[in-house]
């Protein structure tokens, strides 16, 4: 870039970030003075950006740089907030919606590796014969490590009819097996039931989505009209990343009477949200375990936490993650968008999730894997042992 035009580009990015400056304070006209930026801050920053487009030793577009700046500055804020690309924004849609173009396997993230957690029935991965346990190791010959771990659950979704390529190591398996896949619309159901031995039930959700509630509703109405009802429900909320705040606050609507859920506590007071359940309950004489593990978070930790802050359920597992913030998504005018951490979330009682978590009353290994002589899961039995004690304390209780 010669002279001229590096001093043209600094003059028009300068005349642009003057505008920039002028619309913000405009915006932030409340903000205290001290915290603004002048002329000169925003001219350095013409300045950097100028070096980078005629020295760096990568040519860098615009676009690119644009969206770097962005990135940068949302990263500074907090863990939450970020810039959202259009892939992202997809995700966002799909993550409420249930309804995407993907493998049909639930996975948990671990340093380097993706650990597969379960295979959905009649789904790609199902037939292809993956299985829970299962470690990803690569994706399209990509070798999965601490750098990449965090974005390549992403890699395994795509376009309907498009291929996938898995290397995957097995317990049991001396070498690494190779799977070749094609990816269809997968409609994931957010919850499931299974019925246990004495009349005990559990009800998994996987992820609060639009139709969260409703699926749940179609359960416990099934449950009520069974002629024997619970003797006691499990709800699992293990790996469960959380998800729509309407949908956590409508299933703890439905173990809660006329309670409050969660509140928020934002830097605008008139934004701060309370929200609470309506006065009907399902089930209200049967007893309640919430599994929880450190992968619990978000959403998850609302239920948690309230349905425990009430009495309404006893928490057993890890303590959880402790993602407490709200985030907001606006879209920018260029086709991208921020995710923005505006409030942050509390308990009925007063507990900050965010950073915190949920700790459990009853700390427990919250493993999902069958226990090898049983091939039952280890914290559904702890859970259905806690029915089983309360029941005993009870009748002594009645006896007396």
């Amino acid at each position: 870039m010669t002279a001229d035009l590096f001093q043209a580009a600094r003059t028009l990015m300068q005349t642009t970030l003057a505008t920039l400056l002028a619309l913000s304070l405009t915006l932030g006209a409340g903000t205290a003075r001290a915290s603004q930026v002048g002329l000169e801050d925003l001219r350095a920053f013409a300045d950097a950006w100028g070096y980078i487009k005629s020295y760096h030793v990568d040519a860098i577009d615009d676009r690119t740089l644009l969206e770097a700046a962005i990135r940068g500055m949302l990263s500074e804020l907090d863990e939450h907030s970020a810039w959202l690309g259009n892939d992202d924004f997809r995700q966002v849609e799909e993550q409420a919606s249930g309804r995407y173009g993907g493998l049909g396997i639930r996975i948990a993230i671990q340093e380097d590796h993706l650990q597969i957690v379960d295979a959905m029935g009649d789904s790609p991965a199902k037939r292809a014969g993956l299985l829970p346990g299962d470690r990803i190791i690569a994706i399209d010959d990509e070798a999965l490590d601490s750098a990449n771990t965090g974005q390549a659950s992403n890699w395994l979704r795509g376009r309907p009819g498009t291929e996938v390529a898995l290397t995957v190591v097995r317990d049991g398996e001396d070498e690494p097996l190779q799977f070749a896949l094609r990816r269809e619309i997968i409609r994931q159901s957010s919850v499931t039931l299974d019925l246990l031995p004495e009349d005990y039930a559990l009800v998994r959700i996987r992820q609060f989505q639009q139709n969260t509630a409703r699926e749940l509703d179609d359960i416990l109405s099934m449950l009520q009209r069974s002629e024997t009802p619970p003797a006691g429900l499990v709800l699992d909320l293990r790996d469960n990343p959380g998800g729509m705040l309407q949908s956590a606050v409508a299933v703890a609507d439905r173990f809660l009477a006329s309670k409050l859920v969660v509140y928020t506590e934002s830097r605008d007071p008139e934004e701060n949200m309370q929200l609470s359940t309506s006065p009907a309950q399902r089930l209200a004489d049967v007893p309640m375990v919430v599994l929880v593990n450190r992968a619990s978070a978000s959403a998850s930790e609302i239920v948690a936490g309230a349905l425990q802050d009430h009495g309404r359920a006893v928490v057993l597992g890890e303590s959880t993650y402790g993602k407490g913030s709200v985030q907001t998504v606006w879209p920018l005018r260029n086709g991208g968008g921020i995710r923005l951490t505006t409030a942050r979330y509390f308990t009925p009682s007063g507990r900050a999730i965010e950073a915190n978590g949920i700790e459990p009353d009853v700390i427990a290994a919250a493993n999902r894997q069958p226990d090898p002589e049983t091939g039952q899961d280890p914290l559904v039995q702890e859970a259905i042992t806690l029915f089983r004690s309360a029941r005993r304390l009870n009748r002594l209780g009645q006896d007396q």
